[in-house]
């Protein structure tokens, strides 16, 4: 990626962050260094820490999200391998290493029972999480999360596993929109510069992503549908009507298996409702974590 994709991309961050009140900060971890987001503003209530999908990064989680921040006490972490996290580590990117890497930020960052939020890749770590450390997850939000087994992907992403063609990931501008069409119900029409700087920066990741993709094969696709009755907290499940990553059928048989877990699917969208639907999504999580200022120690006055 060039100077002026690199220009072009930082400003549009640098925008949104200032926006929001989102201040970059730093974790020194055991294999690199974390990047995560903190909102400036000390809300009461709980904290809310944020898991991006594969691929994906702390600032890609559109204003309906980010805008939580201006209410809540709000963490959006860079995964290791993404964004500008550093991580170096021969234990791999599979989604249990990821989890081992981010154990020492949470422990940092975050005092008390949290809400934890994940997306795809990110609802499969956070899922891991809560499983592991149940007493620190007071609510828990999965957008479609990974690593529930093969029965539940997309006819797409079932071909590229089995070796025909790369659907997650990109590295031109047409496979960019191709890769749009698959996770949109609508793709944007993003054209002239701006297209091409996003196609650098999808590039410029193009590796780590295909790496991310072979270990978590590696760990086993169905690595968070085995652990799924460890996990004790509250739980909201969402799903894009239209999601073609991972099938919307598989939210029943989700939610089947959690001992406190409610459902909702959100129309028009697929496998990013966050950035279709934002405005429905955080309405969502808003709602769903009322239950902690209702039932849990402390204030979530406004």
């Amino acid at each position: 990626m060039n100077s002026v994709d690199r220009l072009l991309l930082g400003t549009l961050r640098l925008v949104h962050r200032w926006q929001f009140g989102l201040k970059l900060r730093w974790h020194a971890s055991a294999q690199g260094r974390l990047a995560y987001l903190e909102s400036t503003a000390r809300q009461k209530g709980p904290t809310l820490v944020i898991l991006h999908g594969l691929g994906a990064s702390k600032d890609q989680w559109g204003p309906a999200i980010l805008g939580m921040a201006r209410h809540h006490r709000c963490v959006f972490v860079d995964l290791p391998g993404h964004g500008q996290s550093l991580y170096e580590s021969r234990a791999g990117f599979g989604p249990l290493a990821l989890l081992a890497e981010l154990e020492g930020l949470l422990e940092t960052v975050v005092e008390g029972p949290f809400v934890l939020v994940g997306s795809s890749l990110g609802g499969c770590v956070a899922g891991l999480y809560a499983a592991k450390y149940p007493q620190r997850v007071s609510h828990l939000v999965l957008l479609a999360p990974a690593g529930l087994g093969p029965a539940v992907l997309g006819p797409a992403l079932q071909a590229s596993l089995q070796g025909q063609g790369t659907v997650f990931g990109y590295r031109t501008v047409e496979e960019m929109k191709r890769f749009w069409s698959l996770v949109f119900k609508e793709p944007p029409q993003v054209r002239g510069r701006l297209a091409q700087a996003m196609a650098a920066s999808g590039r410029s990741r193009f590796a780590a992503v295909q790496r991310v993709i072979e270990d978590f094969r590696r760990e086993g696709l169905d690595v968070l549908l085995e652990r799924l009755p460890q996990i004790a907290s509250r739980t909201l499940v969402i799903w894009g009507r239209h999601d073609q990553v991972f099938l919307p059928a598989a939210l029943e048989n989700l939610l089947q298996q959690l001992p406190d877990a409610r459902g909702q699917v959100i129309e028009d969208s697929g496998h990013v409702p966050y950035l279709e639907r934002g405005g429905e999504v955080a309405a969502a999580i808003t709602g769903f974590i009322s239950t902690f200022c209702a039932g849990e120690a402390g204030s979530c006055s406004k």
